[in-house]
């Protein structure tokens, strides 16, 4: 198949010839312009077996191409615009990204203007930061290098092991210790003095989790937050709460 296309900057299909290469040579003596013997084949290119959607002619390389999307402008042809792209005086003008988080950035097309969903944002941050704070409520915190959790039942669980071991104190005048199991099976000989003091710590540590909860929603603008970043302020509060009331860590 061979397209005849004038040489103009909107060409034009001036005919069609449906034959091959040796069809044409057998049946036209190689010239296809024998039934056109009124054009002057220098106005125009032959196009084997392409069809271009918005031909021109490229006088540089003497041959049909496609336009290119600023050419389409040009010639008042809708092209599809980039996010970010706008057309200004026949011109493709680049409007640039704000300096904010991809994921919440979209290009409005009918105002031209790149939209930030703060709220979805707020929102997907928020979410984020009640993740980290379940997750470290569910490990709980370590104390004397053995991971303690904090359910409501260890907390039951502390305080009979501590009231049990006052009503062994008193029925045999003497101080007593129970053996506590951690997290991993570890078994601690502890008095009453040693569960309170991990009591109180591990209780002041769930207020530490849920201070650094409000310290991320109430002072620091939506990130990228992780849970090293996340346990690592928890365990500066904590540390800071236990200082100032002179309990152990």
């Amino acid at each position: 198949m061979f397209y005849i296309y004038s040489k103009e900057k909107k060409a034009k299909v001036k005919f069609t010839i449906n034959l091959t290469e040796e069809e044409v040579k057998q049946f036209m003596g190689n010239d296809l312009f024998l039934d056109y013997p009124e054009l002057d084949k220098n106005d125009y290119i032959i196009v084997k077996d392409e069809v271009f959607r918005y031909p021109t002619y490229d006088t540089v390389s003497n041959s049909i191409r496609e336009m290119t999307r600023e050419e389409l402008i040009h010639e008042e042809i809708e092209v599809q615009l980039e996010p970010g792209e706008v057309v200004r005086d026949k011109k493709i003008v680049k409007i640039p990204k704000p300096n904010k988080n991809e994921k919440y950035l979209t290009w409005n097309r009918e105002t031209a203007v790149w939209e930030y969903d703060s709220k979805r944002e707020k929102d997907d941050y928020f979410n984020l930061v009640d993740q980290l704070k379940n997750e470290a409520l569910e490990y709980g915190f370590d104390y004397k290098n053995h991971r303690q959790r904090l359910r409501t039942k260890d907390l039951i669980y502390m305080e009979i092991s501590i009231k049990s071991l006052e009503i062994g104190k008193k029925k045999t005048k003497k101080d007593l210790k129970s053996t506590w199991y951690f997290q991993d099976g570890f078994g601690m000989p502890m008095s009453v003095e040693d569960l309170e003091d991990m009591m109180f710590s591990g209780t002041m540590f769930i207020q530490s989790i849920f201070n650094t909860e409000s310290f991320f929603k109430t002072e620091i603008e939506p990130k990228e937050l992780t849970i090293t970043e996340f346990k690592n302020k928890v365990n500066e509060l904590h540390k800071l709460v236990m200082k100032a009331v002179g309990g152990k860590e």
